[in-house]
């Protein structure tokens, strides 16, 4: 049977019965229906060679159903021949072939006639349907063709691409690589399979590549990636690799293109950018330059380099090995023994040492064997320098702005990277950051070294002034201020002569030292402020002028000639019980003289209270310097204050004169004192000693004790001489004397008051005294209550005690 079909069309199944009969010895496949609709769905579902149709239908006609296939674009071109009984009449002719008809057959059918115009119908289909295929073979020979000339053109092209070009099938197995890929990687046709780009992928790349390959093969998005891709010599380079899929008609995957472009320079750009910075920011971290670079060195091994190292000349010009990085731990170990085994010449020809002392950077792209071979001392020596495989070198110099600080050192080795001028060119920009970071760390130090100088100027003791060329101040310290009573402000920017009195003629007599050698001190008087200062001047000269130094030596002088009075006094105090001594005793020894009795015992006396009177003096010289030393403690208690009075106005009156009267003044009941008893004892043995000695003319000497919110006052009063109102601070100082020329007879070594001072200190009290100036005087003493204890026991009824005369 042919693949001929033939669609059959009338509304009466015996009328297609007999149709059937007459076309079936034709020997094609005959599709009858019913109606219109069905034919119409019929000829949605397949070809015909032909329509035989019946003229009169219900609900479609065979008129208009024939236009309605005409109006088709898979139909229209069906030959359709109208069957029919009704009489040939012309309009039906007509509009039978206006609506698409190529023929038409009466009833009663001639079978042979049928036959035969059906046969020539299919015929023409048969005819037309070979022509079709014959059309569509040599259209897709032609296609064939096109595409196996497009093929080479694009093989063509694609081997005149400098990148790498491949393609993969669906599955991403390699099926085509281009010629730069054989020439980049060395590989050879038979070594190219479906897997061969993996093993040019860099082992640390690798990975994520393969993640991203698969996910791309999933989804069908474009596949991109950097990695490094291995060449033939062995050395990675950094590549875009990106892979697109080329899909056909209905959006289906049918291969892939890759394509490898090199961007190993635009990357190498990147990444010395970013290690320029990252350089930066760790020479900027801290001003420890020492640390920051050894950072440096870590950073660089691995960025640009397989190891680093950074020599920097020490302040006294030895040449030392800062750090030293290396990114293969057993490279470190080898750099170890030979630095141990093979120290580096004075005098190198090459390395750190010789581009500091030349200033020019050293470049060796390529490290061969003979360069190995001059470099090595022995055998041994040339062993450990080809197992560090070195195959590129290059030392910058790091610049100062006045001298060279020191080198860095960059050496390739297993990485099999070979250096350039660009490289150089990093080098050298490392090196001048580096270089920077020294400096600034030097002129940190040394503003850190001048700003503790100011501070010790702002606070150290001496006054500290610095004259340029032209006579004008240009630093006055606070000490300077404080001395002399000038501010800084009015002193500073003005010539010295001008604000300071008595410079001109002061400063020509101080010695002026050059600077390095000791500078001589001078003293001398300055009168500043209507008082006379004696200041100690030193100067050293420098280039910008002259720096003098003075210390006050005004309260020194006071206090050594208050030394020197001391000495006086004290050798006054001792001759005078000592020749009483010396005397009595020369008498007694006297054989010649034969004494009375009443004369001896007199004698006697004089020899015992002369001494007392010198071990008077000298408990007050070491009492004295007991307190300076702080040597002396206070054995605070419960002390009685009436008690004490009482008792030490009672030891005053055996050594009483007889024109002078002793008056206790006290409340009967006073609360307990915190104190030593022993040393308020002495203090008011010395008030009232003093009162009695500077009651030369007699009188009465008052001794008060009265109570306190929170003390105990004692007051000792005399109508004897006054003192002035400059003088009743100063007395309480050491050794200081009212008298000191001792012109109304009163001695004394000017140490009694002073330890009173001190011992009520000890207790924190106070002491002070008022005096009119003119006569009489009134020494206080106040004494903490001991606020605890219970009041002390008198020996009468509550109120104030009568005075009592002694």
């Amino acid at each position: 049977m042919s693949g001929a079909a033939i669609l059959l069309v009338d509304d009466r199944e015996e009328n297609l019965v007999a149709l059937e009969a007459i076309l079936e010895p034709l020997g094609h496949r005959l599709v009858s229906v019913t109606s219109g609709t069905a034919a119409l769905k019929e000829l949605l579902l397949g070809d015909f060679a032909c329509i035989l149709l019946d003229v009169r239908m219900p609900d479609l006609d065979g008129f208009e159903l024939a236009s309605l296939i005409k109006q088709r674009e898979r139909s229209q071109h069906i030959p359709i021949i109208f069957v029919t009984a009704l009489s040939p009449d012309e309009r039906q002719v007509y509009r039978g072939y206006s609506a698409g008809a190529v023929d038409y057959i009466f009833k009663p059918i001639d079978p042979e006639v049928l036959r035969s115009k059906v046969a020539v119908f299919v015929e023409l289909w048969l005819k037309t349907r070979q022509l079709q295929e014959q059309a569509e073979r040599l259209r897709e020979q032609e296609l064939a063709a096109v595409e196996r000339v497009n093929e080479a053109r694009y093989r063509q092209l694609a081997d005149a691409m400098p990148q790498m070009v491949w393609a993969t099938d669906v599955k991403g197995r390699a099926v085509y690589f281009n010629r730069r890929w054989f020439e980049y990687t060395g590989m050879t046709p038979e070594e190219a399979g479906a897997e061969a780009w993996q093993a040019a992928v860099h082992p640390d790349d690798l990975p994520l590549a393969l993640s991203r390959r698969e996910q791309t093969l999933a989804t069908g998005d474009t596949f991109e990636i950097e990695y490094r891709f291995r060449a033939r010599d062995g050395t990675y380079r950094w590549h875009l690799g990106r892979a697109v899929p080329i899909r056909d008609q209905d959006g289906r995957i049918e291969f892939w293109v890759g394509t490898a472009t090199d961007i190993h320079d635009r990357r190498r750009v990147e990444d010395q950018r970013s290690f320029i910075v990252a350089a930066g920011d760790a020479l900027s971290r801290s001003l420890d330059y020492r640390e920051t670079l050894k950072q440096v060195a870590e950073l660089a091994v691995g960025e640009i380099a397989d190891s680093c190292a950074v020599h920097v000349v020490e302040p006294e010009g030895t040449l030392v090995r800062l750090a030293v990085s290396y990114s293969d731990p057993a490279e470190a170990v080898l750099d170890r023994e030979l630095h141990e085994r093979y120290p580096p010449d004075a005098d190198p020809a090459t390395g750190p040492a010789a581009v500091i002392r030349s200033g020019e950077p050293e470049l060796v792209p390529e490290i061969t064997e003979e360069t190995l071979q001059a470099a090595a001392r022995d055998d041994l020596q040339l062993e450990l320098l080809r197992q560090l495989r070195s195959c590129s070198y290059m030392c910058v110099p790091l610049r100062g702005r006045e001298r060279i600080l020191g080198a860095i050192t960059l050496v390739s080795s297993h990485s099999g990277r070979r250096f350039g001028a660009e490289d150089l060119l990093l080098a050298e920009e490392l090196a001048r950051r580096a270089a920077t970071a020294i400096e600034n760390a030097e002129l940190y130090r040394q503003a850190e070294e001048r700003a503790e100088a100011a501070r010790v100027l702002a606070t150290i003791g001496d006054g500290v002034c610095l004259v340029d060329r032209g006579g004008r101040v240009r630093l006055w310290n606070r000490a300077a201020e404080r001395i002399t009573g000038l501010a800084e402000t009015d002193v500073v920017g003005h010539r010295a002569a001008e604000v300071v009195p008595g410079w001109e003629t002061v400063m020509p007599r101080v010695p002026v030292a050059v600077a390095g050698e000791p500078a001589r001190a001078e003293s001398m008087p300055l009168e500043l402020g209507g008082r006379e200062l004696w200041l100690s001047f030193s100067a050293v000269g420098f280039e910008d002028g002259t720096v003098f130094a003075f210390r006050d030596l005004t309260e020194e002088r006071t206090l050594e000639a208050m030394r020197q009075d001391l000495v006086a006094t004290v050798s006054h105090e001792l001759r005078t019980p000592l020749a009483a001594i010396y005397g009595a005793a020369l008498t007694l020894r006297r054989r010649d003289l034969e004494l009375e009795t009443q004369l001896r015992d007199k004698l006697l006396g004089v020899v015992a209270e002369e001494s007392i009177r010198l071990a008077d003096i000298v408990n007050e010289l070491l009492l004295a310097g007991q307190l300076d030393s702080g040597q002396l403690d206070a054995n605070i208690e419960r002390c009685d204050p009436l008690e004490i009075a009482s008792l030490e106005v009672e030891a005053a009156q055996a050594r009483l004169p007889d024109n002078v009267e002793l008056v206790l003044d006290a409340e009967a009941e006073l609360p307990p004192v915190a104190a030593d008893a022993g040393q308020l004892r002495q203090v008011l043995g010395n008030l009232i000693d003093n009162a009695v000695k500077y009651s030369p003319d007699g009188g009465t000497v008052t001794v008060a004790v009265e109570s306190r919110e929170r003390h105990v006052r004692f007051a000792v009063s005399d109508h004897g001489l006054g003192i002035p109102a400059p003088e009743q601070r100063r007395i309480f100082e050491k050794f200081y004397r009212l008298d000191p020329d001792m012109t109304r007879g009163i001695g004394g070594t000017g140490l009694g008051l002073y330890i009173c001072r001190e011992l009520v200190r000890r207790v924190d009290g106070r002491v002070w005294v008022e005096s009119k100036g003119e006569a009489g005087s009134t020494f206080y003493v106040e004494i903490p209550r001991e606020q605890a204890a219970a009041p002390a026991r008198g020996n009468g009824d509550r109120g104030r005690a009568p005075a009592r005369q002694i």
